[in-house]
């Protein structure tokens, strides 16, 4: 389990989180009396000297002295503390602690409880018990008086089963669970007619606050558009006014992804760039269940001969990089043979006999060789083709898929497009509003989605 600081609970001399109780400094737990007498009497074993080792100096014996409250004079401690250890045990000071450091540690964690929210609380049964129900392990209704839900995820039993079984141990407490768009969520509480009416009304509820949040985002994002639609207005009506481009950033709405994956539809993206062929621009996007790259232009062939010179491009840098980490891969002596009996080469390595080093592709990352008779799409339209990795296991998706933008105006801020997308659909529609004139960088290059990147990383992923 992964531990987080920030809400740690800390005073004299002691932290807490996440049901675990630590002395500080070092963040040190209390071991069993019988396990310390077993680690230091008659002498130190392995296990007692591992646990001493594993903390600075002293500390792993003053962390224990401290869980029992065993008060000494720091004249008593010396090196790593075994010797004051030893005494202590001998003398039955670590065979039960305190009622006051119990008392604390019920506290401190009572108050941990009290800084997390239901879903923070989820993971386990047991806080929830302890945060509502609960007091000293016992039922308490003077604790919660109300209805308390506990969100879930929308298909799940495991972790549904725990808190319904762990709520039936608790005498006198009710459940039911309400099936909602998003989450399912067990309502607890004293009263039963309090819980079902919570149930009944979940569905209902979590459907207009999701409805909200969804209105929220939009207006956010209308917002982003409409300074832009201002910003643009401004500069009309200058005198250095300049001609409308493609390239910018845009703002995506996909009906087919915010239904099928609303949770990755949140803020959906495509970023436009000029490249260094006239009327050819590359573009990247974030559409939540995919991400990739697309190359556009108006005219057919144009496209066809530039993503063709780039898949080009990217399976000979490919074959050529393969060979460079084959290279490295072997053995260091044979490098030093080579070189005493084989002349140098441009990059400082040696080939095998008979060896032919790969050419270098063209430098021209997509400029056409010749131009090609330009077959246009309709004014406003353009054509692309795009290729991506699908987000949750990053399977990539080599083979270009096809797609159109539509411009609505001369204007160019906003468009209507259609596109096959893996995992998604075919022809699946896809509206933008531009945003700013400035897309945002991007790493992202058509090689990344190459055939050998494809099979690279699908090794990768199952090995």
């Amino acid at each position: 389990m992964a531990y987080y600081h920030d809400n740690d609970i800390t005073r004299d001399g002691f932290t807490c989180s996440y049901g675990r109780f630590y002395a500080l400094p070092d963040r040190v737990e209390r071991v069993e009396g019988s396990s310390l007498r077993r680690m230091f009497l008659p002498t130190l074993n392995p296990e007692g000297r591992k646990q001493i080792n594993a903390r600075h100096s002293d500390y792993f014996v003053r962390g224990q002295l401290k869980h029992y409250g065993v008060q000494f004079d720091e004249s008593e401690i010396s090196g790593n503390g075994t010797l004051l250890m030893k005494k202590v045990l001998q003398a039955g000071k670590c065979d039960k602690v305190p009622d006051h450091i119990t008392k604390l540690r019920e506290q401190m964690h009572t108050e941990w409880l009290d800084k997390l929210n239901p879903e923070q609380l989820s993971s386990s049964p047991e806080w929830v018990m302890d945060r509502y129900f609960l007091s000293s392990g016992q039922p308490d209704r003077t604790r919660m008086t109300t209805v308390v839900g506990i969100p879930f995820d929308r298909h799940s039993s495991y972790r549904v089963g725990q808190m319904r079984e762990a709520t039936s141990k608790v005498a006198g407490l009710h459940q039911e669970t309400g099936l909602g768009p998003k989450t399912q969520t067990i309502f607890m509480g004293w009263d039963p007619v309090a819980v079902s009416k919570a149930a009944k009304g979940h569905a209902a509820k979590e459907a207009k606050e999701l409805q909200a949040a969804k209105d929220e985002r939009e207006n956010e994002r209308l917002a982003l558009h409409t300074d832009y639609l201002n910003t643009l207005k401004r500069k009309k009506s200058s005198k250095n006014s300049k001609t409308y481009s493609p390239v910018g950033s845009y703002i995506i709405n996909c009906k087919e992804i915010e239904e099928q994956w609303p949770d990755q539809a949140d803020d959906l993206t495509l970023d436009i760039r000029e490249t260094k062929e006239p009327g050819v621009f590359d573009a990247s996007f974030e559409f939540g269940v995919l991400e990739g790259v697309m190359i556009i232009s108006a005219e057919e062939n144009t496209l066809e001969q530039y993503c063709s010179q780039l898949d080009r491009e990217a399976e000979s840098d490919w074959d050529e990089n393969w060979s460079e980490r084959e290279g490295e891969d072997e053995d260091e002596e044979k490098f030093e043979n080579e070189d005493e009996n084989e002349g140098d080469i441009g990059d400082g390595r040696k080939p095998t006999t008979g060896s032919k080093r790969k050419a270098k592709a063209p430098q021209g990352r997509g400029r056409l060789p010749k131009k090609s008779k330009p077959r246009a799409a309709q004014p406003g339209t353009y054509l692309l083709r795009l290729k991506c990795r699908e987000t949750g296991e990053g399977q990539i998706y080599d083979t270009a898929k096809e797609g159109t933008i539509r411009f609505e105006d001369e204007s160019l801020v906003s468009f209507v497009g259609k596109a096959n997308l893996p995992c998604v659909g075919q022809g699946v529609p896809f509206t933008a509003r531009k945003k700013s004139d400035a897309p945002a960088c991007s790493g992202n290059t058509w090689a990344e989605y190459s055939e050998s990147s494809y099979e690279y990383a699908r090794v990768r992923r199952w090995h």
